[in-house]
């Protein structure tokens, strides 16, 4: 049976290089944790820019929904002024407080 001893290729030898290392192998222990540590600052960022884009997104639906309601009170009410001021009200109002209708502005031109 072969022991330890045998198995051995120098003393305190330690492989370098990238002869048959895996990636885990190269990389030191602190080296990393600061790569664990710089992924899960990234996906915390992500989920964060996730969550804000979609109260975002809330946001802008709402406010939609005001500028829509805004713009159907806007029409409506532009109608009842509409109706309120049109030229048969007036015509209406003007009657009643005595005024006559005439298409006499000044005075008349005679062309000789």
């Amino acid at each position: 049976m072969p022991s330890w001893s045998d198995l051995d290729t120098g003393p305190n030898r330690r492989r370098r290089g990238t002869d048959g290392a895996s990636f885990l192998q190269r990389v030191s222990t602190v080296r990393f944790a600061l790569i664990i540590l710089a992924i899960a600052t990234l996906f915390t960022l992500y989920v964060g820019h996730v969550h804000a884009t979609q109260s975002l997104l809330a946001d802008v639906q709402k406010a939609r929904s005001v500028n829509q309601d805004l713009h159907l009170k806007h029409n409506r009410l532009k109608g009842e002024y509409d109706r309120k001021t049109g030229p048969s009200v007036i015509y209406e109002r003007a009657r009643a407080l005595g005024l006559r209708e005439s298409v006499t502005y000044g005075p008349k031109i005679t062309v000789e």
